[in-house]
Order: C-alpha cells, then structure tokens, then sequence
C-alpha cells in the first residue's frame, strides 16, 4: 500500500539516494536539497517544528516521504511564514494604462515589475516523485497529504496558502523564461539556480532593476511562457485548482512559472474533513475509496482505502488499520 508519513531521520539515504538517481528533480527547484547536510537539516528542521511547543506559525518545515511496500518514492513539504523573515520577490504580470493629452490617446500596455510580499504565507514545495512510480494516484496523494496535514492542526499555518509551479522548459529542460530573459540580470559565473536552497530570494531584488519591463518587447518566446507551467506540471496545477487555488498573477522570476493561493479554511479538503471513530473489519462491503488519516500529530500517516460508516463510527480494512497504527475507538480524519 502507499502511505504518507512525517520524514524521520533513518529516511535520510533513502531521500538522497530518491533524489540523486535517475533523472532526478528538475533543475532550479530551489526548495530542494540535494546533499546529505541539507537533507539531514531539513529532517532535523521538520522534527523541531513538529515537537515545538507554540502552536502558531514561525518559520517552520513540515517535511513529508511517501512510502510503498516500505520503499522511499516521493517526498514533499511545507513551509511557514514565509516572507517573516526573508521577503518573497516575485514577477507581477499587470497593465499600465498611458495616455498623451496632446496626442489625444489612451492605451493599455502589459507589464512585468518586481513585486515585494510582505505578508507572511505558507508555501507547499518541495514535490518530488521518483518517475518509475508515476500514476496510480501517487503523486496526488504525496501533494494532498500536506493539506490534509494542515486541516487537522491548522493553527500551525498561515492564513494563506500559496503554491509555485515549475515553468515551461525547452527540449533540453532549460527553462525558456530563465535562458530568453531572466539569466540576463545575473553573473552566470557567480549564479547556479541548481545549486539554491531554501526559500530566499531577497538577492533578485539586488541583481533586477525595480522597473516595468513592457512584456511586447520581449522575444516572442519568453511571452508565450510568462505565467505557462511545464507540461509536466499541469497535473500538479489542475489538482491544486481542484482545491480551490487561483493564480494570482505573480510568476516566479527565475522560470516564469505561475504562483496559485488559496486561504487555507477554503482549501476543498480543509472544507469536507470529517472525523469518525474508527473500528477494524474482516470484509468492507463497500468500493467507496476516501484519503484517510490518523490524527497522530508526530506519527501522521495518510492512504487511500475503502471504507464503510455506519452513524458516527468509520470501518477500515485491518490491513488500513494497522497501517494507519490505529487501536478501537481512535479518531480519523476523511474525505471523499
């Protein structure tokens, strides 16, 4: 079965190998570790965050693996208050308005500027599925997992959710905003976007000028991919948009890809979770299929199983309830 659970520290060499073999993540994930340190660190930072004492959030990581048949797949995260301490800089697609009294005209120009954000959010980042395993409602349920996380405890999260999707990239999975415009800003010999980590990216608004860039007179190809998501990265924006994001006409500098938000009490799942008593059973007569939870702060785990409710109570396949590490009488958490 599949499963989503809370990173532990014996996950480190399972993640680095996950995310070193293979084709590996897509280069410019900034919010990707990539060495044994940075893996063990973001662990360690999850772990902190999850045993604090104070509810509400500061800076926190809540760092996720899905698992199959015991095997590391896929991992995913969370990250609060972002902007507290290190502002978001990001691209704002928008229109001027121009007028000329003498000419005796008004017109419209789009635009591109550099948009600080000041108000602390919460981001989900960090998604990444081994490519062997895609399909099957994996990724769905490495990506799904985080809000259902924030559902149960929500006093640890922001008020707003905010998600980024990787740009479109070229054949050789360069991306185009990046290789027809942005990298022109920078030191190329200084500046490796594969080589970022974290969430900080205060050093555009030292490298990029703060003024409009009028987007008709930039090569066709970077206008027709400003705010475009990779085409592998459509799933993972029509799902977020299942759960009620929008764009919201920020892109990321660096890729172009389109930024989405959503208030966290209007996310789909955070609106339609409910909690059962739960109760093991030989056979469920059912197919009903639902995400289901324990609500084990440190030992979160999250599957797809079939189900049977019967007034206030919820039957699980024996298999689902031990995996979920469940005794009778226990709380879960469902959504259909």
């Amino acid at each position: 079965m599949q499963l989503v659970r809370l990173a532990k520290a014996t996950d480190l060499q399972d993640i680095y190998d996950l995310i070193n073999s293979g084709a590996g993540p897509a280069p410019g994930m900034t919010t990707m570790p990539k060495t044994h340190d940075e893996i063990e660190e973001r662990i360690d930072w999850s772990l902190k965050s999850i045993q604090k004492t104070n509810k509400t959030p500061n800076l926190d990581c809540y760092f996720f693996v899905l698992e199959e048949d015991q095997k590391v797949i896929g991992i995913s995260a969370i990250y609060t208050s972002v902007s507290k301490k290190d502002k978001s800089i990001f691209f704002q697609r928008s229109n001027k308005r121009i007028f000329s009294q003498s000419l005796d005209f008004i017109k419209s120009i789009e635009i591109l500027k550099l948009k600080t954000v000041n108000d602390p959010y919460t981001e989900l980042g960090t998604l990444y599925l081994d490519s062997n395993y895609r399909g099957q409602g994996r990724g769905s349920l490495l990506s799904l997992a985080r809000i259902k996380f924030m559902t149960l405890w929500p006093n640890r999260f922001d008020k707003k959710a905010v998600v980024e999707i990787r740009g479109k990239s070229n054949k050789d999975n360069i991306s185009i905003f990046w290789d027809g415009f942005s990298k022109h800003f920078f030191d190329l010999e200084q500046f490796d976007t594969n080589q970022m980590s974290y969430i900080d990216n205060a050093f555009v608004a030292e490298s990029i000028p703060d003024h409009p860039f009028v987007i008709n007179t930039l090569k066709q190809s970077v206008k027709n991919v400003i705010g475009v998501p990779h085409d592998k990265s459509f799933p993972a924006m029509r799902m977020m948009e299942g759960q009620n994001f929008k764009a919201n006409g920020l892109i990321d500098v660096l890729d172009g890809g389109p930024s989405l938000e959503c208030k966290v009490k209007d996310l789909k799942i955070f609106k339609s979770n409910e909690l059962y008593s739960v109760n093991p059973k030989k056979t469920i007569d059912s197919t009903n299929v639902a995400l289901i939870s324990n609500t084990k702060l440190e030992n979160f785990i999250v599957t797809r199983s079939t189900f049977e409710l019967a007034n206030d109570s919820i039957f699980l396949p024996q298999s689902t309830f031990d995996l979920l590490n469940l005794k009778e009488g226990d709380k879960v958490a469902l959504n259909v």
